[in-house]
């Protein structure tokens, strides 16, 4: 079995070089690795290997020797948002002092308990040492992506070696761990390249935010797109912000950034921000550099080992297809009300990414055109929202926008949007019908005090607007 342990043990670092530092404490490979070895040890004594645990811990460390700890056991690791509600069947991990989270010990420091009664959830078929990632897309029906430590080292070689990770490239995080992308660019692909990576809150202002970067001398920033939104507000403000002079790269992923913010970066900054389109089923996808004036929807060209083809449905009169893709990193399958499945795969073995997007430019890059899943028809005419979101989004007053179905007698469906203002606005309805063909204008314009987002800020749509 391909281990993410031993990709670390191999990865060429001296084992008291940094591997991570947390709310000050640094920590070494000798030392993590260590603690992995002690809860591996932990598991087997508790008699759970063939179960699986569920991370709920809100310490990078501890995630760090909980993953590395459940893969030297064998024993496949759920990831949940520790501040999520809603409790776990089966055995729960845990970080926090003993008196407050109790359970059996895995590990003293970082501080790690198991708790939690009855057999795990998760269905028949999960590999050993897999790693499951929770995750609500843009619909909100929660699914877990199951990946197996060979695909997760195969997405980190590919993310860090295009970001040229190693021992003299230190990395700056303040990326939830609990979702695929923090996971994979901020924790997996410094450990296995040997890259030295310090923690930051995610709620990090601006400000603390650079400082954190420029006192580890990081040379790569993995963020979300709300991070660089503020830091584009801050330096529009002339909060004195500055470029710490180490960073040269940037990533940000989870969701579309906002508009104006790639030009407004950079504007202001002297770093490169990159986009990362992928998934938690595919990996990442694409990784390429914004500075604002790239055509909506572009997420540039794959990532060397990913091959990407646009299928066009017979349906859809539209030069549009979707997007399917061959990569290494592709994930086991998915568990949902049905169980276990495999990954939807066509005939000729391609992922079929649920992805509308435009045929590859001459230099191979991808523009997406919205979800198939969220497709409206209207009279026959297939409507993506992201089309029509994009446009309300221009405008100056609309501050967030999400569009949806509603059900039409006439039509069958017709568009309608939801809109959070900076300022009133009366005149959207006018913006869309100069910048939208008929059958795209919504039907109606609501004024909402808010846009329902996941944990990495992606808006969550309905299917139905009643």
């Amino acid at each position: 079995m391909t281990r993410i342990v031993q990709a670390v043990r191999d990865n060429g670092a001296p084992p008291d070089a940094t591997a991570l530092v947390v709310n000050g404490r640094v920590w070494t490979y000798r030392e993590l690795l260590a603690s992995a070895e002690r809860v591996a040890a932990a598991l087997a004594r508790r008699d759970v290997p063939g179960e699986s645990v569920v991370a709920r811990t809100a310490d990078p460390a501890a995630t760090a020797v909980l993953v590395l700890g459940c893969d030297l056991a064998g024993v496949p690791l759920v990831h949940r948002d520790a501040a999520a509600p809603g409790g776990a069947v089966g055995p729960i991990a845990q970080d926090g002092p003993t008196d407050h989270v109790g359970g059996t010990a895995l590990s003293e420091e970082p501080s790690l308990r198991l708790t939690g009664k009855g057999r795990s959830d998760l269905p028949d078929g999960v590999p050993a040492g897999a790693q499951v990632f929770l995750t609500s897309g843009s619909t909100g029906v929660p699914t877990g992506v199951v990946r197996t430590s060979a695909a997760v080292l195969a997405d980190a070689r590919r993310v860090g070696g295009f970001l040229g990770y190693g021992p003299d490239a230190p990395v700056a995080v303040a990326a939830p761990l609990f979702h695929a992308y923090g996971f994979n660019y901020g924790l997996i692909a410094p450990l296995v390249l040997g890259a030295p990576v310090r923690f930051c809150p995610v709620r990090s202002v601006p400000s603390r935010l650079l400082a954190a970067v420029h006192g580890h001398g990081a040379r790569t920033l993995i963020a979300l797109p709300f991070h660089y939104a503020l830091l584009a507000q801050a330096a529009a403000a002339r909060e004195g912000l500055a470029t710490p002079p180490s960073l040269a790269l940037a990533v940000s992923a989870g969701a579309p950034l906002g508009p104006g913010v790639a030009a407004a970066i950079a504007e202001r900054f002297t770093f490169r921000l990159h986009n990362c389109y992928g998934s938690s089923e595919a990996g990442a996808v694409t990784l390429a550099p914004v500075s604002g004036g790239e055509a909506d929807g572009w997420v540039g060209v794959p990532l060397p080992g990913v091959a990407a083809e646009v299928v066009q449905s017979a349906d859809d009169d539209l030069p549009r297809g979707e997007l399917r893709l061959r990569t290494t990193s592709l994930a086991f399958g998915r568990i949902g009300p049905a169980g276990l499945v495999p990954l939807d795969l066509d005939e000729e073995g391609r992922y079929r990414t649920g992805d509308l997007a435009l045929p590859p430019a001459a230099e191979g890059a991808l523009r997406l055109a919205g979800r198939i899943g969220t497709l409206i028809n209207v009279a026959g005419k297939k409507v993506a929202p992201v089309e029509i979101e994009r446009v309300l989004a221009e405008h100056p007053a609309v501050a967030d926008v999400r569009v949806s179905a509603s059900p039409d007698r006439a039509h069958g469906q017709v568009p309608v949007a939801e809109v959070v203002l900076r300022a009133p606005a009366p005149e959207l309805v006018r913006w869309c019908r100069d910048r939208l063909a008929p059958h795209q204008v919504p039907r109606r314009i609501t004024e909402v005090p808010s846009i329902p987002r996941s944990a990495t800020g992606k808006p969550i749509h309905r299917e139905v607007v009643r």
